[in-house]
């Protein structure tokens, strides 16, 4: 009867196996497993560690080139802002007209000619010359046409006086700073050295009575009154020495201004003023219901 023995090479197999099952890990074995767990979370923390820089930089890319563009759109703005500038100023400070909406605004910083003692062309006393002078600034122009739609913007009323159809329509209006000049040109005829010259000619102002004449000035001084309260200059005047010998104070007249482009106006309302000579029938009558006065509002 055969032994149920196992061979030898059955039981060497057997007791490797077991050994293998039952021989304790060392502690080099547990060391080596540490060290490659805590490399592979070092490479994993390294990595993580690269994405998170890259995202950073990816965030500051993006970050700078939409500043950019944000500050040069800005700046585009900004220019095209500015170069409407004097427009968009005219048009808060001002009442609406047509020269708004006809002619560039245009500021521009300008030295008055304020000398006491030294005197220029429209200081002078009266004569052709002074005069010449005067009516190159515009003070006596004709009236302009302003449309039925630039009128009522303008503060014109309506049923003021109109021009017939036939001619155009439109409302016959005077540029007020012009006015102001013919105003300021009637004040200096009626200085007490050139009032005689001026009434002894009867021109002008100097058609009517004396008493109309002294309304139509008295008008003229309280017009420019309000027109100086109303555009307060709000500059100052400083002070300069006279005479080297014994120094003096004495009020600089001669300041910086921000000035419109005057020249400019002026030339488009003499273009735009209506004929000199016009048909009898030019203005149309008022209509029933349109406002007459009975007398000088």
């Amino acid at each position: 009867m055969e032994s149920l023995r196992p061979g030898p090479e059955v039981r060497e197999e057997a007791l490797e196996d077991k050994m293998r099952s039952v021989t304790p890990t060392t502690d080099t074995d547990r060391l080596s497993d540490r060290l490659l767990a805590d490399e592979n979370s070092r490479w994993k923390y390294r990595d993580a560690a690269k994405r998170r820089r890259q995202d950073g930089l990816c965030w500051t890319i993006g970050l700078v080139l939409l500043t950019s563009v944000i500050s040069g759109l800005a700046g585009i703005f900004i220019g095209y802002r500015s170069r409407d500038l004097d427009a968009v100023c005219s048009r808060h400070v001002a009442h609406y007209s047509p020269v708004l909406g006809n002619m560039p605004i245009k500021y521009h910083t300008q030295r008055f000619n304020g000398s006491l003692l030294k005197e220029n062309i429209f200081r002078q006393d009266a004569g052709p010359e002074v005069d010449a002078a005067w009516e190159s600034l515009g003070a006596n122009y004709r009236a302009i046409r302003v449309s039925a739609h630039a009128a009522l913007r303008s503060g014109i009323a309506l049923d003021q006086v109109q021009i017939r159809e036939r001619y155009g329509g439109g409302y016959p209006a005077n540029i007020e700073g012009l006015h102001h000049l013919h105003c300021l040109n009637l004040l200096r005829q009626s200085l007490y050295y050139n009032y005689a010259y001026y009434h002894s000619q009867g021109k002008g102002a100097f058609k009517n009575e004396d008493s109309i004449v002294r309304k139509h000035v008295s008008h003229c001084l309280d017009i420019l009154r309000q027109q100086l309260m109303c555009t307060v200059d709000t500059g100052v005047l400083g002070q300069v020495w006279l005479y080297p010998e014994h120094p003096t104070p004495f009020v600089d007249f001669n300041t910086e201004h921000r000035c419109r482009n005057f020249e400019e106006i002026r030339a488009w309302a003499e273009r735009n003023q209506l004929p000199e000579e016009t048909p009898g029938d030019f203005l149309r009558p008022p209509r029933v219901g349109e406002r007459v006065y009975a007398e000088v509002p």
